[in-house]
């Protein structure tokens, strides 16, 4: 369990969903524009037509936004073309993520295919101006409130953005720009879309990269999360050279967590640091932010004794986590609410009124075995992810949009990549998520955390990995997992100087 570098084989619509989306002059499919300013040297760009709903085309159209960026080498054909998606939901792609310079060995021979994603980016962004989106982040019942006000704000709208509609635009595209076969690589919320796609449109992938993975039907009560940062932490103080014990750092949660439930404490601008709150610091901290994990076993241990400045200290630099609500990166909360409420599963009667929805959700609460989240409560861990439990308990939208039941995946090399540290889309998930695929190989990547390649200390390493699959459809040169540096865990007596 604890080696490292183990290769696994296994109401009224917002200003932006109306006139420029209602426009039914321009047949879906048509480019619109020769693409967004600022379009770079050697490539191609534009915005495509689409329409919203594919099974009701007198609901209108939109437009997607995508830049094709051609390969260094052009003397030759194309040896494939790389499709990549960051995730969120809510995240663009356009001028946002730099993957041109992270995958440039692969760019030499592959074309490069951006898409933002309908509603976001420069694909139409939706908009949400009653939802207070820094509520996301602020209580467990502010943030129902601020999903169910966009909800309602987009009305019937809302139905229109969903996964399933993201991968038929993309296809759109692909077809629009003569591409055979695409490349993809899904990271975080991405590999979800990229699975959709995939078995939308089976014939149209050469192959898949799913990093940061999860399955389409995913445990929405967090268990597989819960799990994931115990394993976290043993293995955090595992490679620490006995700067902390994983058993002790747990045992200071559970005991904080108790405190802190009792007696939640004030700081700062008015936030709040309860048992949620801590449960929320803890899974991001392994699921976003593992370049702090390493210090929260002495904080932990700084507040057992009472001593909350570090504790205070670490959770207050977790929090701006919320400044995606502000706009920072592009990220669109509108769109990561709207998405997770459409697509995701539900603990309750979508037909049902809020009330007895509620008592749905308590009931399956109620079931829980409070083993599984030790050293939490199972209400505060499931309140602490976002968009995870109740999230969407008060959406508007009774019947969700139509699933359509998805094909046969395509037998493809497909290469998955989970961060050995990562709680919110643990290797646990990522395997399921590599079940639907017959030949599907599982890396998992010692002492990195959510989307190993974003982490810095594995970044080359897993880039190369998934640059030589793309290139070989194989695994091959895992030998730097073996180098990859463990996350560095003060000893509680430097940490607290």
């Amino acid at each position: 369990m604890l080696a490292a570098g183990a290769l696994i084989l296994s109401g009224p619509w917002s200003p932006s969903l109306a006139p420029a989306h209602a426009d039914g002059d321009a047949d879906a499919g048509t480019a619109v524009a020769s693409g967004p300013e600022g379009c770079p040297a050697g490539a191609v760009c534009g915005r495509l037509r689409v329409p919203l709903d594919r099974g009701d085309r007198s609901a209108g159209t939109t437009s997607v936004a995508f830049r094709l960026v051609y390969r260094r080498d052009r003397s030759r054909p194309a040896e494939g073309t790389l499709l990549p998606n960051p995730g969120g939901p809510g995240l663009p792609v356009i001028g946002h993520r730099d993957y041109a310079r992270k995958y440039h060995d692969l760019l030499a021979t592959h074309d490069l295919l951006l898409v933002d994603p309908r509603g976001v980016g420069a694909s139409g962004p939706v908009t949400c101006r009653t939802a207070g989106w820094a509520d996301l982040h602020a209580s467990r019942a502010r943030a129902i409130a601020a999903a169910a006000a966009c909800g309602r704000e987009l009305g019937a709208g809302r139905r229109f953005y969903t996964t399933e509609a993201v991968a038929d635009d993309i296809d759109d595209v692909r077809a629009h720009l003569g591409i055979g076969r695409l490349d993809l690589l899904g990271q975080s919320y991405g590999s979800y879309l990229m699975n959709v796609y995939a078995r939308r449109h089976p014939r149209h992938v050469r192959s898949v990269v799913l990093s940061g993975a999860y399955p389409r039907e995913f445990d929405m009560l967090g268990r597989p999360a819960a799990r994931a940062a115990r394993r976290a932490l043993r293995l955090l103080c595992h490679r620490s050279g006995g700067a902390c014990d994983g058993e002790e750092v747990l045992d200071d949660l559970a005991v904080l967590a108790a405190r802190l439930d009792a007696r939640p404490l004030r700081y700062g601008d008015g936030a709040v640091l309860d048992e949620t709150a801590l449960a929320g610091t803890v899974y991001k901290l392994a699921s976003g932010h593992v370049e702090l994990l390493g210090r929260l076993p002495a904080a932990l241990h700084a507040a057992v004794h009472r001593d909350m400045g570090p504790l205070v200290h670490l959770v207050a630099q977790v929090r701006p986590i919320s400044g995606y609500a502000a706009g920072r990166t592009g990220f669109s909360m509108p769109m990561f609410v709207t998405v997770a409420c459409n697509d995701y599963p539900a603990l309750w009667d979508r037909d049902a009124p809020l009330r007895v929805r509620a008592r749905q959700y308590a009931a399956r609460l109620a079931r829980l075995a409070p083993r599984d989240y030790r050293p939490f409560r199972p209400r505060a861990w499931i309140g602490g992810i976002t968009d995870l439990g109740d999230l969407c308990i008060a959406w508007p939208a009774r019947r969700a949009p139509e699933r359509h039941r998805l094909g046969r995946p395509p037998d493809v090399p497909v290469l998955v990549v989970s961060g050995e540290l990562d709680t919110g889309t643990p290797t646990e998930e990522a395997l399921l998520a590599a079940r639907s695929y017959r030949h599907a190989k599982v890396v998992e990547v010692p002492s990195a955390g959510h989307v190993a390649e974003q982490d810095p200390r594995a970044a080359a390493c897993v880039i190369s990995l998934q640059t030589r699959f793309i290139l070989q459809g194989r695994v091959s040169g895992t030998e730097c997992l073996r180098h990859i540096p463990p996350v560095p865990v003060p000893a509680p007596e430097r940490a607290l100087t």
